[in-house]
């Protein structure tokens, strides 16, 4: 087996601890990268190991962990080797999450349906459970190390089909969602492949595991917040073959048609308590959080399409930039924006991933070392911490002013989020 580095991935193994001890735990991956490294990551090599049988979970588990760290190796030569741009980045990673969700969807499918039949329908055909993918993961903008936001829906009550034993659809499909949960989040030996967060189910974590498309449906009627029309903007359905049905529920939730006044007060009071933490001390050094960080830039595209949506159909899609696209051609915000925006965002996610690269690490905040500060930097194209700083405060404050210059300042009279529906 040829473990010879590639001289070209030295930019890589000098920024990324955790590419250089993957590749010592697991030499047989540098063979394989070799060969294919030169290409974006695609569903097919993604989809290669898990074509085998399984003989137990562990086994799945363990497939499902080494694949991440072979998609994770992928990725990171490419980015930090300057072959990659955010956008395949993100896709990739969104790749990953699309794959190894759908597999473990399946196969623990299969396994209950073993146990216990095929949960039917009124009509008596097969369902299969949906999961709906939020934040990042549904805009297919996912980040390096990032969690998975889902949402699981089943859609219809009854019964198995099981010779043996019967089980009600409701109990099927959290036994379902528990299983690939842990397929996906537990940590082993091998780590992890994503963190799974569920609190934007409905009711959160007070509320069950799944729920069926009437209970979605009724929840959005008697008890959707205005929060979650905001988190709801970027769901996608990722499995299942219900999808058009579940979309076309959420849509007059999100999206509303008349003026709302219920959704510019709820932006009000999610905007102003942006920027009380924005104020906090602790978050100056952070990319996504502090000031004129990601957050703001997704905060300004989504309000405006929260807002506007139901009247302008066009606006009810996914991707970051495409909306602050959009919001230009319409002249909801200027060219001038639309430019600055965009770069910065581009700029700052590229931060944010080589923040997350060092270690593998969820963290979002500069580092406080200097070497790792001179390793950031180098990685971005600069000579010096210093000159990284000098532009990453001009982006920051390149978004802190739009952002301001569109919302206003939240504990003013006349908050400018009143006048989004005539500007």
């Amino acid at each position: 087996m040829d473990t010879t580095l590639d001289p070209r991935w030295q930019a890589a193994l000098d920024h990324s601890r955790y590419l250089t001890n993957l590749f010592f735990a697991r030499p047989e991956l540098i063979a394989e990268l070799a060969a294919s490294w030169e290409q974006p990551l695609s569903e097919q090599l993604l989809q290669a190991p898990l074509t085998r049988e399984f003989p137990d979970d562990e086994a799945v588990r363990s497939t499902l962990r080494r694949l991440r760290q072979r998609a994770m190796a992928h990725i990171e030569l490419r980015d930090l080797c300057g072959l990659a741009p955010l956008a395949e980045v993100v896709e990739s990673m969104t790749l990953l999450a699309d794959v190894t969700t759908n597999f473990a969807l399946d196969h623990y499918h299969r396994q209950l349906v073993d146990l216990y039949g095929e949960p039917l329908d009124k009509q008596g055909r097969p369902q299969r459970l949906m999961v709906v993918g939020m934040g990042k993961l549904g805009g297919r903008e996912l980040n390096v190390s990032s969690d998975v936001d889902y949402i699981f829906i089943y859609p219809e009550d009854g019964d198995t089909a099981g010779p043996k034993k019967c089980i009600e659809n409701f109990d099927f499909f959290t036994r379902l969602g528990k299983r690939v949960i842990q397929a996906l989040g537990d940590v082993t030996a091998d780590g992890q492949v994503f963190r799974v967060d569920m609190r934007l189910r409905p009711n959160g974590d007070s509320g069950p595991l799944v729920c069926s498309l009437d209970a979605l449906e009724n929840y959005f009627i008697t008890q959707g917040r205005e929060w979650e029309r905001y988190a709801w903007i970027k769901a996608r359905v990722m499995t299942g073959i219900r999808g058009a049905e579940l979309t076309a529920i959420a849509r007059p939730f999100i999206f509303r048609k008349y003026l709302d006044f219920g959704a510019i007060n709820a932006m009000r009071d999610l905007h102003a308590q942006i920027r009380r933490e924005v104020a906090r001390k602790d978050m100056a050094n952070n990319v996504k959080l502090g000031p004129g960080g990601i957050r703001e830039i997704e905060f300004l595209a989504q309000v405006f399409q929260l807002i506007r949506g139901g009247r302008d159909t066009s606006l009810q899609i996914k991707p970051t930039l495409k909306v602050m696209a959009r919001l230009a051609e319409r002249a909801i915000i200027t060219p001038e924006a639309e430019r600055e925006l965009s770069v910065a965002y581009d700029f700052l996610r590229r931060v944010e991933h080589r923040l997350q690269y060092l270690d593998d690490a969820q963290t979002h905040n500069l580092p406080s070392n200097e070497a790792d500060q001179l390793t950031i930097a180098r990685s971005m194209g600069f000579a010096s911490y210093e000159a990284l700083l000098v532009e990453l405060d001009d982006h920051r404050e390149a978004v802190g002013r739009h952002f301001n210059g569109v919302f206003g300042d939240p504990t003013e009279a006349g908050h400018n989020l009143d006048t989004l529906w005539t500007t």
